[in-house]
């Protein structure tokens, strides 16, 4: 992928700065390509470019979360030749958007007490049920928080491994962030961690908005602004829809 003039100058001052000023004690530079993922009715996915600098040796972790929400997990089971949803679980707080990177295999750069503190890999995320059968043991609720990673998975909401970062010299670094087309709407956190000798040295927090742009935007605002009028609305097309679509039928009948 060729990069941008303006990524490519950026990576440059940042280079640049650290060579001016090495005494500053700032071991962590962090920067984006770009601020902001818009999304409009031509939106596929988009690449985001994650670079930065470190001023002592070490390794490199990013951690993408998305806006947290409720999700269900609901298991089918066939009965009378009917699948019917038997047990549920609702966790609360789950990650709608869950990505992972580093510069080497994460389990070899931190004691997993830390990892799990942090919530870094989808195995560490502590995800905390809100309600479930009382029936269900202890078991058969980890199988429904692998079946929920499994799902989130399979809509390319969180990475199924890890991604990884570049070394550039001895301190620039970059890893390319991809947010697919089903992505939420909202603000996302990106933690890069400076890893040294088994520890976090520096940790820096980058923000990052994924929104609605055009059309999408407007409707979008307007049926939280206004749920009420939208739902009405809703019905009304539906209504007039589905009786357009049979005077179609009647007309080609006739």
């Amino acid at each position: 992928m060729k990069m941008p003039l303006l990524t490519a100058c950026k990576l440059a001052l940042v280079l640049l700065s650290c060579s001016i000023y090495p005494a500053l004690g700032d071991d962590l530079d962090v920067d984006l390509s770009k601020p902001d993922v818009r999304l409009d009715v031509s939106f596929k996915g988009s690449d985001i470019l994650l670079f930065g600098a470190k001023d002592i040796k070490g390794d490199v972790i990013v951690v993408v979360r998305g806006p947290n929400k409720d999700t269900s997990v609901r298991f089918k089971q066939r009965i009378a030749g009917i699948w019917m949803n038997t047990d549920e679980v609702v966790y609360t707080n789950v990650p709608s958007f869950y990505a992972l990177a580093s510069t080497a295999p994460v389990f070899e750069l931190l004691p997993t007490a830390v990892l799990k503190s942090e919530r870094i890999g989808t195995e560490n995320l502590g995800l905390e049920k809100k309600s479930s059968s009382e029936r269900m043991t202890a078991e058969t609720l980890q199988d429904f928080t692998k079946g929920l990673i499994r799902n989130m998975e399979s809509k390319k909401l969180y990475t199924p491994g890890v991604g990884s970062i570049k070394i550039v010299g001895k301190q620039l670094f970059k890893t390319e962030l991809w947010f697919p087309s089903n992505v939420n709407v909202g603000n996302y956190s990106v933690d890069t961690y400076l890893i040294k000798n088994g520890r976090i040295e520096t940790k820096k927090t980058t923000h990052l908005q994924v929104h609605k742009f055009g059309i999408e935007a407007q409707i979008y605002n307007f049926a939280h602004e206004h749920a009420l009028i939208y739902g009405f609305l809703a019905v009304i097309i539906a209504m007039v829809s589905g009786w357009l679509a049979n005077a179609v039928i009647f007309m080609r009948k006739g």
